[in-house]
């Protein structure tokens, strides 16, 4: 055998976007975590038929999108140095409906950031023509990668107050991601989490994750935390892996809010296991299916154009860059003539 002793399975996601797994070797977060939330036996919980008023009607799914289109430079004085990035990102929304098997668009919130790292901000923000603006934002870190991970906070930030706008509404919004919020709201609001950083589980649970079936979900278990406000979480099959994928192929993971209670909890994971199979990506055809979603595949690409070319951006930023750099440097030669003209008196 090629591979003995080992046992590989394909991973199906396009290697542009990372692995649909990520290394399960260390938790990303100080969880303690209870399993014994719903029920004593840990097995597949396969959903009972919906009933009316179960859940909304209405759904929405939250997501953003963001990119650089530049990175720069900066020093302070003679001496500091720090790094930068223009970037940009768009937020929306799908609402759907899926009894009546209808979906829509649900606007869009566009924003262009310049970030600056170790603590440093610029004094204004840039304008790069009259259609485009970069606000100025800062982050302590002083890593060269620190001023993206600013524009993806800036993204997130977003999402959430989008995320907690819609859930003011008799509606269950899915945001893209660990849930970030935890107020009551007059509608509900899941996360769904389709990058598995962490499996939670004891070793002796995780053969129910490689076996479950498509449209089924995990028992409940609570995660508390001492960063994060407590949750209920349960894992989701959307499709059933093809022959020779990952036996995690296809899993999403889902939270709630733990103030909801097991009852409200248990319905909502009843509901995802019923409604996130119909929207599941089409392997083949998008890039990280089955997980990232149908509606969400379509919001993406929607926003994605909101954005605008980024190879014109990127020239359009060259362009007030070097504008600034010659600026600086006929500033900086008017003072040596100034300086070598006194130094002659």
């Amino acid at each position: 055998m090629t591979f003995h002793p080992f046992s590989i399975r394909f991973d199906p996601w396009q290697t542009d976007y990372g692995s649909e797994v990520e290394s399960l070797d260390a938790a990303v977060d100080d969880d303690d975590v209870e399993l014994a939330v719903e029920r004593d036996a840990w097995g597949a919980v396969v959903p009972p038929p919906e009933s009316e008023g179960e859940v909304p009607a209405t759904v929405y799914f939250v997501d953003g999108v963001r990119r650089v289109e530049a990175r720069i430079v900066g020093r302070r004085g003679g001496e500091r140095l720090f790094h930068g990035a223009f970037g940009s990102y768009a937020v929306g929304a799908v609402e759907a409906q899926p009894q009546r098997h209808v979906a829509c668009f649900a606007g869009a919130q566009l924003d262009r950031v310049v970030a600056t790292g170790a603590g440093e901000i610029l004094p204004e923000a840039v304008r790069v023509n009259r259609a485009l603006l970069y606000r100025p934002v800062s982050i302590a870190d002083s890593k060269p990668i620190a001023p993206e991970r600013a524009v993806h906070d800036e993204m997130r930030g977003a999402e959430e107050r989008l995320a907690r706008e819609l859930a003011e509404r008799e509606v269950l919004v899915l945001t893209d991601g660990p849930l970030t919020f935890q107020e009551a709201t007059r509608g509900l609001a899941v996360g769904w989490v389709k990058r598995i950083q962490e499996l939670y589980l004891p070793a002796s649970h995780v053969p129910v994750l490689w076996t479950l079936p498509s449209g089924t979900r995990t028992p409940l278990f609570a995660l508390r935390s001492s960063r994060r406000f407590a949750r209920y979480s349960w894992f989701v099959r959307l499709a059933a892996p093809r022959r020779g994928d990952s036996e995690l192929s296809g899993l999403v993971r889902c939270e709630v809010a733990a103030h909801v209670g097991v009852a409200r909890a248990g319905v909502l994971a009843n509901a995802t296991a019923r409604l996130l199979p119909r929207y599941a990506g089409v392997r083949g055809l998008h890039a990280r299916a089955p997980q990232n979603l149908l509606p969400i595949a379509a919001l993406e690409a929607k926003l994605r154009r909101e954005l605008g070319d980024a190879r014109v951006l990127n020239r359009y930023l060259q362009g007030v860059i070097a504008e600034e750099a010659a600026r600086g440097d006929d500033s900086l030669g008017a003072g040596r003539e100034k300086g070598n003209g006194h130094d002659g008196e």
